[in-house]
């Protein structure tokens, strides 16, 4: 190779070089590879905490129509009336047939307590029912969470209702 044609071809290259420098046509599709994952992994976090508030919600609204339940039940609540409130609050039956109202109602930590308690004021007293739950959140992308070291997370949600009679 002659020192001519050495200088044609690193003026070639560098021309070459410069002009892909210079090119801005994909920089879009570059860009868009580059935040991609990032783009999904908010979207698929987005989801998964819509779940959570979603999961919250019905285990509240559960929970009142079983407090409202025990509040027009007679005190003091009988074995019967006590299960058929936990079927109530759990699969929105009163004899348990339906699915759980929260899929978290499946695990064995999951927990319901039922109690009644006497408040006084003005010189009245008034039964008052309390309801309080403990369930696991079970995520819509089980994976996600446990990725980033959140291992479990549990819905705790409580509920009080004056006692109404029959």
């Amino acid at each position: 190779m002659t020192c001519i044609s050495m200088f044609n071809l690193l003026t070639k290259s560098y021309s070459g070089i410069r002009a892909a420098l210079i090119c801005r046509r994909a920089v879009a599709a570059v860009e868009f590879a580059l935040f991609a994952p990032l783009l999904a992994l908010v979207m698929v976090g987005m989801y998964d905490f819509g779940y959570y508030l979603n999961q919250s919600n019905d285990l509240d609204k559960s929970l009142r129509t079983g407090a409202m339940l025990a509040a027009r039940s007679s005190l003091p609540l009988s074995g019967t009336v006590e299960t058929t409130i936990g079927n109530l609050v759990k699969t929105g039956t009163t004899d348990g047939s339906g699915d759980y109202v929260v899929p978290g109602w499946s695990n064995t930590s999951a927990a319901l307590s039922l109690s009644t308690s006497t408040y006084s004021s003005g010189g009245t007293d008034y039964d008052v029912i309390r309801l309080v739950a403990s369930v696991p959140y079970e995520a819509y992308f089980s994976g996600f969470l446990q990725t980033y070291g959140i291992a479990t997370i549990t819905l705790n949600a409580a509920h009080e209702q004056t006692y109404v009679g029959n």
